[in-house]
Order: structure tokens, then sequence, then C-alpha cells
């Protein structure tokens, strides 16, 4: 792959939203003579990183490939303190340990992604710093003034009547020093970010530049990864979508990016695949003239899984679709059969009390199992000729749910549409 066409590369996949200086673009061509070292951070205030996470981390690659270095810097300090940036209300704090125990989580999930990447924790140099010290030689180089005109504070004062802690609002000093820091010490000469980074970004660049005189540093943001309705990628009517398979499997990553909408797939396989112009090309062309194909969507699933869980995954989410989904006779599958799929697919337990109840409906089971959000949900399902159980049509979700209804006497298959799908298994 030809250094010089990471610019282009990247403008074409409409990754570039933001650069503080038009200069960015000219470097990226001198990967092979002069590299940046480029830092992305994240504040670990979950076990795992999200879907939306993976832009970033595929940016990451992305520079690897094109000859760059790259660090990930993970918030063991910041992740204390809280970024407000795209928050109305003030975030919750984090226990310290809970906190170390998520950067070394995300530690993980970093590595197997980027492999040879340098991954840093800031609290190794925030747990060393005195208030005297960062008044003087943080707080010296920021006004007031400057702070209050980032979007992130100024929006938080105007749209709620809390207004913002002193906390959080010293939040972008935080992230600034970091970047000395990182420049100082590491060499990283570019930081990047969603574009609800920028002034975080901006902080920083203006920070080096007041205090290291003769650098050549630089930011640039991606776009927010949005869905089509404006909402934010990565949500599900239950929940976040996470990279760790302990809080989202594998199966349910699939399935969720082979929901994605015709008018967002092309954009996302920009965002979060490796595949060439051409390819992407020929997929949008199938999308435009054979939408029921979904070819898009499918290769979209296949792309993300592999970079996330390996490919071994990939075979194993496709084989659970393809029993759940072109099965029209579960009754035929044996016990163990069963046993694989609830390794592969959402599956609920419950009580086998609870099946020979006079009071237990399906709604109660739709909704406990996550199947739906509500046990409304679950009646307008039913009442739109989409709920199933066992491949069979529910007709009304308040009828009690009985036990000769479990295969073998332990499993059942409740399925909303065509494919959101979940098992339930008596314990």
């Amino acid at each position: 792959m030809a250094q010089f066409d990471l610019a282009k590369d990247l403008s074409w996949r409409s990754l570039i939203y933001q650069v503080t200086s038009p200069e960015l673009l000219e470097t990226l061509a001198r990967a092979s003579k002069d590299p940046l070292k480029i830092y992305i951070g994240f504040d670990p205030t979950a076990k795992s990183l999200h879907i939306g996470s993976l832009l970033q981390l595929c940016l990451l690659k992305r520079f690897q490939r094109f000859g760059h270095k790259v660090v990930v810097l993970l918030g063991g300090a910041t992740g204390m303190v809280g970024d407000p940036s795209g928050k109305s209300t003030e975030r919750p704090m984090l226990e310290r340990s809970a906190i170390k125990g998520n950067v070394e989580a995300i530690r993980h999930q970093v590595n197997a992604i980027l492999g040879e990447a340098e991954v840093v924790d800031n609290s190794l140099w925030w747990e060393k710093m005195d208030v005297i010290s960062y008044l003087r030689d943080v707080g010296k180089y920021a006004t007031v003034n400057q702070m209050f005109a980032r979007d992130s504070v100024r929006s938080r004062i105007k749209a709620s009547d809390e207004g913002i802690s002193y906390t959080e609002f010293s939040y972008m000093l935080l992230q600034a020093y970091d970047f000395l820091y990182l420049y100082d010490n590491f060499g990283c000469n570019l930081q990047c970010g969603a574009s609800d980074q920028w002034g975080n970004i901006v902080q920083g660049v203006d920070l080096i530049r007041r205090c290291r005189k003769d650098a050549n540093i630089y930011g640039m943001t991606t776009p927010l990864v949005v869905k089509a309705d404006g909402t934010k990628f990565g949500k599900s009517e239950s929940g976040s979508i996470w990279l760790s398979k302990d809080m989202t499997s594998p199966y349910e990553l699939h399935q969720y990016l082979l929901r994605v909408e015709d008018s967002q797939v092309i954009t996302y396989l920009k965002y979060f695949t490796f595949l060439e112009e051409k390819e992407i090309s020929e997929l949008e062309k199938e999308t435009v003239e054979n939408p029921s194909l979904r070819e898009g969507q499918k290769r979209l699933a296949d792309e993300v899984l592999a970079i996330v869980h390996g490919i071994g995954e990939v075979k194993k989410a496709n084989e659970a679709a393809k029993d759940l989904f072109g099965s029209k006779d579960y009754a035929s599958f044996s016990l163990d059969d069963f046993e694989a799929l609830s390794r592969e697919v959402p599956t609920y337990e419950a009580e086998s009390s609870k099946f020979i109840s006079s009071e237990y409906q399906i709604a109660d089971l739709c909704l406990e199992s996550g199947l739906t959000s509500s046990k409304g949900e679950a009646r307008r399902l039913a009442t739109q000729g989409g709920l199933y159980i066992n491949g069979s049509r529910v007709q009304d979700a308040l009828v009690e749910i009985k036990a000769d209804l479990l295969i073998h006497g332990k499993y059942l298959v409740l399925r909303s549409g065509k494919s959101k799908t979940h098992l339930v298994k008596a314990i």
C-alpha cells in the first residue's frame, strides 16, 4: 500500500472532520521519511469499549498500515474526573478500584485489535502531580475566557440548571496536559478523536505551542457515528453494543450490524472495515440494485466481527443464525444443539416454577428476557404479527405461558420480527 495514499484514503472514507492545520494532510504523505506518532485516548468508564469506539481503533490501525506509530492512552486518572463533552449532565463518579479493573480489561481489547501499539495509562503521571505544580505548569497557560468558549462547557451552562462542576470544567486542561506529556516523553505529535473532542484537542495543541515554541503538532477529529435517524450508533433497545464478548455476544454484535439501514451501510463499511474503494463501490451498487439481499450488511457484519473477535466467531455467528432462522422445526433440535446455540445467542435463564404459574404471561417473558423493552412492546408485536415462540406466531402476548412450550422440557425460542431471537432456558 503506497504511503502517499493515506490522506486520500482518509478523505475518501470521510474520516477527516476537522484539522488544526492543513499542513497535516501533507505530513501524512511523508510516513516513510518522517512518520507521525498518533495518540487517541479512551476513558475507562466501563469494562469494555463500545462499537462506536471501534472507529477510532480502526483509524489507528490505518495509521499503522501506512507506516506511522500509534499510542493508545487509557484514562486511569481522567476517568475519575469525567469528560463533559457530549454530555448534558454530570457523569457519575467511579471508584478507583473499578477504574483500575476497567483499564486492564480495555488494555486487552486494544492489544487484540492493534497488536504492536503502545498502551499507556495516564495515572502514571497524574498520581505524581501536586496541585501547585498543576496550577503553575498547566493552569498558567489557559484563560478562563478561552475555556468558557469551548462547546463542551458552553452547552452545559446553557442547557442545564445545574451548570458544570469545577471538576468537569477542568477536564480539558487534564487532557491538554496529557498531550504535552505524551509529546515530551513518547514523541506524540498528533492527537485524534471524535468531533465532540475538538475543544479538548485544540486545548492540548495550544498548550504545547505555548510551552514548546518550535513544536510541530497537530489535532484531527473524525465525524460522530450516527444512525439514519441521527441517534447515536451503537445503541440497541437493551443498551450499548460492547466490544467485550462477555457484555455483547459475538452473535448479538453480528445481528446488530446485519440490521443496519441501507442508507448507512456504505458509510459504516468505509468507517469500520479495511475494504478497498473498488470493493465498497461494488457493494454500494448491489445495495442500490438489490437491497433485499443485504450484501453490504452481511459483509459489514462479517468484517467487523473478524476485527473484534476473530474469523472463528464469524463462522459461529453465521451458523447460529442459519440454525435459528433456517429452521421451522425447533422440536427436532437436540439438547446438544440448544446448548451450543446458548453459547452463541442471547439466552435468558428462567426459573422452571414460572412455567407452572397461572400468572406468568408471554409478555412477562419477553420483558425479562430482553426481547422487548416493555410488556406494552410485546403486546404491540403480537398484535402486529411480529412475535413468535418456537417459530409459531403469537396472537396475544397476555396469554399465560405453559411448561408444554419448553422443548425437551428446558428450552424455547423467542423471536421478534424477522431476526431478533433469544433463547429461554428453564433452570
